[in-house]
């Protein structure tokens, strides 16, 4: 008897293990929008790790290469798709490869010149990165402080130093098992003069102090509404952080004009 009852045990607390594995699985298809939080399994748990280790040494790569000026490296880090794009506030939306190559490398290697005493460093702090349950798309969001010297705008010759601060809004795309850059927008916050303050500065057109020779012209109008400071303008949530999603259609109008 005590055996029976035994086996009996032992049948029930694995056929509920197994009904609560199966649960568990059936949950992950229950999308961020129904509002239910679900644990992710250990293995989701250390891919997702893996995937966001992944994605920030990316972004550190490209800020790497910024500051080296090895714009040529850049186009290659960008998903082999026609959809590509950058989107800069002030500018506009550059498509495909050739506005990719357009927007990094022309133009950079035209506003530098012979790049003497050119300097760009920008930073990467406070990401949030989500990807996607089903692993094949993620979001990342950075504020990025940054310092740059240029030439000054109708003064060739002459170096200025400048605050530049913006964002990172990055959707990323796996492409063969590799996490590549598939819509990249930058939108700023302030540009200033190392001797202006942006409130001093607040009335001047954004960019207008730094010479643009070259300056390419976007393919289409910006993705997002302008982020740049003003006076007049109150700092809002102009950047939702990205939240949890199963897959891209979850998301893919989350940074759009609204």
């Amino acid at each position: 008897m005590r055996t029976k009852v035994s086996k009996l045990s032992v049948c029930i607390v694995f056929i509920a293990a197994f009904v609560a594995f199966v649960l568990t699985l059936g949950s992950q298809s229950i999308t961020a929008k129904e509002g239910v939080k679900l644990e992710p399994t250990l293995e989701q748990k250390i891919n997702q790790l893996w995937d966001v280790q992944e994605i920030k040494k990316l972004m550190s790569r490209y800020e790497y290469y910024a500051y080296g000026r090895a714009w040529e490296r850049v186009p290659k880090m960008f998903a082999n798709r026609d959809d590509i794009w950058i989107d800069c506030e002030g500018f506009g939306i550059f498509d495909g490869p050739k506005g990719i190559e357009t927007f990094f490398v022309d133009w950079h290697h035209s506003m530098e010149g012979d790049g003497k005493g050119m300097f760009a460093l920008h930073l990467l702090t406070t990401d949030i990165i989500e990807v996607a349950a089903d692993g094949k798309t993620a979001r990342g969001l950075w504020i990025s402080p940054g310092a740059e010297s240029r030439r000054q705008a109708g003064a060739k010759d002459e170096l200025e130093a400048f605050w530049i601060w913006g964002l990172y809004a990055v959707d990323f795309v796996k492409e063969d098992g590799e996490w590549k850059f598939w819509h990249f927008r930058i939108p700023h916050l302030f540009l200033c003069d190392y001797h202006h303050s942006w409130v001093e500065l607040d009335k001047v057109e954004m960019g207008s102090q730094i010479g643009n020779e070259g300056r390419p012209t976007a393919d289409r109008p910006s993705s997002f509404d302008p982020t740049f400071f003003g006076s007049e303008k109150k700092t809002n949530m102009f950047f939702e952080p990205p939240r949890p999603y199963n897959t891209e259609e979850d998301l893919k109008d989350f940074w759009k004009k609204k």
